[in-house]
């Protein structure tokens, strides 16, 4: 089970979707992460605590990809935010 970490809030900036460090989080992470629309449906379901089976259904149901390539995606999007800090 993952979970991100309390202290950020999903913005559209410029139209970008970002996710932005508020609080004591500020100073942990530099910067913002930048979310692509599905990215942003994963880091939705990850808020609440998911495992990758539950993030490759979200793939799946809502895009043409198969849950192979979700599974894979899902990796490294996991990946991305461990090296970033922002998974608990």
């Amino acid at each position: 089970m993952q979970k991100i970490k309390d202290g950020f809030m999903i913005r559209k900036i410029g139209g970008q979707i970002m996710a932005v460090p508020t609080g004591a989080r500020t100073s942990d992470i530099h910067g913002m992460i930048a979310l692509s629309e599905s990215g942003e449906l994963l880091w939705k379901a990850l808020e609440n605590g998911s495992d990758a089976q539950a993030l490759a259904d979200i793939l799946t149901d809502n895009y043409e990809v198969d849950r192979q390539t979700a599974l894979a995606d899902i990796e490294k999007f996991l990946d991305g935010l461990k090296e970033q800090g922002a998974l608990e």
